[in-house]
């Protein structure tokens, strides 16, 4: 079986979740093909569907849904609709704009021969909209994050220690993409404000150089680049607080973060109907926010409390669970 799973540009080494599904599917027998479509990467995505003989295509939201559909029912194949990002997330467009995508979008997921929804917004959503579509979330391979390789950790150090990241202060991270719906800019100023804490960023993305002007300018932010998501547990495991400021009510990061044990600074919102304040630290997303809640968590038993509280409260699924039900879709997919 041939799958071509269309997703949009995210970077070379940007943790998604395609490539956790796919590398369990790889495994088993079906041959996973991931390619962007953000922007002229269009191009190479469209050659490869007329001309790569592929059994199914899957498209990720937003612009793998929105031409992985048309390039199926051109080629008269089954096509799987990916719902991994909220409807909300483009809700900052123009209202005409918002509403045209919008239309298209369920449009399109309405006459997929599948639609999966990470959120579970959207699959309620779904439902009322008739849309009979299937709830898989994220996931993390927790053991990976929560007891990293001896190899993982001493690799990573090796990085952080290259750009002179003290390990005698408390260490706040973000690994990711690097753009301002994460609130990378917030997060920066407010290393302005405190200099008791390193800032580490790790990933990449369209203020990558502004990341870097600030990792130079200011003594407490370092970036020292983007690197394999085999690394992420090691980074994990020499941090005291993570930052994860996307509203949303789940994200891939959140998990890993909470397997690693890591006290993770969020916004109020979308994770604030599922999550408590005992769980995860709930902070309004501008700088003086941000430097003043890690000044209140220098204490070694607040943070100790919130590590086993965020990952008692978080969803422990394996990508090996989720990825078995994509195989089982792909499937019957097939024999249709």
């Amino acid at each position: 079986m041939k799958v071509l799973w269309l997703r949009p540009s995210t970077g070379e080494n940007v943790s998604v979740r395609r490539e956790r599904i796919a590398e369990h599917l790889e495994e088993w027998g079906v041959d996973v093909t991931i390619r962007d479509t953000s922007g002229f990467d269009s191009i190479g995505a469209f050659k490869e569907a007329l001309f790569g003989d592929y059994d199914i295509i899957a498209g990720n939201v937003r612009v793998g849904l929105y031409l992985g559909y048309p390039l199926a029912r051109i080629l008269r194949k089954p096509f799987l609709g990916d719902v991994s990002d909220p409807l909300s997330d483009i809700k900052g467009l123009p209202a005409p704009l918002y509403k045209a995508f919008s239309w298209y979008e369920w449009f399109v997921l309405r006459h997929s021969d599948a639609a999966v929804f990470v959120y579970e917004s959207s699959y309620e959503e779904a439902a009322r909209r008739g849309i009979d579509g299937f709830r898989l979330p994220n996931a993390v391979n927790f053991d990976s994050f929560a007891n990293p390789l001896n190899e993982v950790i001493t690799e990573s150090k090796q990085i952080l220690d290259s750009v002179d990241v003290d390990f005698n202060s408390r260490i706040a991270i973000y690994t990711g993409i690097l753009d301002d719906v994460h609130h990378i800019t917030d997060i920066v100023e407010s290393a302005r404000l405190n200099s008791d804490w390193e800032y580490v960023f790790v990933g990449e993305g369209p203020i990558e150089s502004e990341v870097t002007a600030a990792s130079n300018e200011l003594p407490n932010v370092y970036y020292p680049g983007s690197f394999e998501h085999r690394l992420m547990p090691g980074f994990l495991y020499h941090a005291d607080a993570g930052f994860c400021f996307k509203d949303a009510e789940q994200t891939l990061k959140l998990k890993e973060y909470a397997a690693a044990g890591l006290p993770t600074l969020v916004q109020p919102g979308e994770l604030g109907k599922w999550y408590d304040n005992d769980e995860l630290i709930f902070v309004n997303p501008n700088a003086e926010s941000i430097a003043e809640t890690l000044l209140d968590l220098q204490d070694d038993g607040v943070i100790k409390e919130y590590s086993e509280g965020v990952r008692k409260a978080v969803d422990t699924r394996t990508w090996k669970e989720i990825a078995e039900a994509y195989q089982q879709i792909f499937t019957e997919l097939s024999e249709t």
